[in-house]
């Protein structure tokens, strides 16, 4: 599985949403923003908890907020940007062998 069709299949999964394997960038922060809408308007508490688990900098979740406007793009980007980065990392660090002393 590549990293594209990985970040969706997390994403899908995370944030309940139906995502084809090939589909853009700029459509997955469409939806996701859509997500992050229904589940402000429904259940805030659940949405930051959600940002918590992400590990999404408490930072970056009050600068996004800063544009009522945009708000909810602005949370889907910062979403979309850490799982992105969570993967990457875990292709990174999953591929070395350890060597046969330091293996338990």
């Amino acid at each position: 599985m590549n990293t594209d069709q990985e970040l969706n299949a997390v994403l899908s999964h995370s944030f309940d949403l139906e995502l084809p394997d090939t589909v853009s960038k700029e459509k997955i922060i469409e939806v996701l923003s859509w997500r992050v809408e229904k589940l402000l308007a429904a259940n805030p508490d659940q949405l930051f908890s959600m940002l918590y688990r992400l590990d999404i900098s408490e930072a970056k979740i009050k600068t996004a907020m800063f544009n009522d406007e945009v708000f909810a793009k602005n949370i889907a980007v910062l979403i979309y940007e850490r799982q992105l980065e969570k993967i990457i990392s875990r292709k990174h660090f999953t591929g070395d062998i350890p060597d046969d002393d330091l293996a338990w």
